[in-house]
């Protein structure tokens, strides 16, 4: 059966997870057993270095620049110590009762399970995150088409009250004649009033 690829991943996810919690248990039984290993095995001796070979011209390994008969026995040591240090620890974990790792295998399964349901949440909170994205673009359209549109009243506005301010000029320069007009009614009545009384006068005389 072959896996999403978002599946594959959580499943290789979950197993790296597992893998190392499994080498930090491991390390930390193992680290017990290689200490009193070493404070228990001490220096390798003369012996075991060659140091009593009677060879009297010692071939130098060209690798490591150093005597055979001093490097190949010291090699030898060293693979006798980890066989006993492999020994040790594979006797330690036979030694783990079966309850304690069944704990401990249960405690992995609850973490692995806790990080796939915290691997659903993160999914859930990106869809999330990316619907109220999605609604923030839409609210900044909102806003320029919003803006654009308070620009077009304003320049109505400003052409409005440009169209008022010449209004009111024609307005007051109306008024302005309508004045002048009633003063020069006024004037010429004053005028027509005095040529009839002195019509008058010039009618009532012999």
């Amino acid at each position: 059966m072959v896996l999403p690829e978002e599946e594959e991943e959580v499943v290789v996810t979950a197993i790296s997870f597992r893998y190392i919690v499994v080498m930090k248990i491991w390390k930390r039984l193992r680290w017990d057993v290689v200490e009193r290993r070493l404070s228990q095995e001490g220096t390798p001796t003369n012996k075991e270095l060659g140091e009593g070979s009677s060879v009297a011209a010692p071939r130098i390994l060209p690798v490591t620049r150093e005597p055979i008969h001093h490097t190949i026995p010291l090699l030898a040591a060293r693979l006798v110590r980890h066989e006993d240090r492999l020994d040790a620890i594979a006797t330690l974990v036979n030694n783990i009762p079966n309850e304690q790792v069944e704990v401990m295998s249960a405690e992995i399964e609850q973490l692995v399970m806790e990080h796939l349901e915290m691997g659903a949440m993160m999914e859930q909170l990106n869809t999330q995150f990316g619907e109220a994205m999605g609604f923030i673009g839409l609210l900044c359209s909102a806003n320029n088409i919003s803006r654009d549109i308070m620009c077009d009243i304003n320049q109505a506005l400003d052409t409005t009250r440009a169209q008022v301010m010449s209004l009111r000029c024609a307005q007051q320069e109306a008024q302005a004649r309508e004045r002048d007009r009633d003063q020069i009614i006024e004037t010429m009545a004053a005028k027509i009033q005095e040529l009839q009384r002195r019509l008058d006068d010039n009618q009532g005389k012999p």
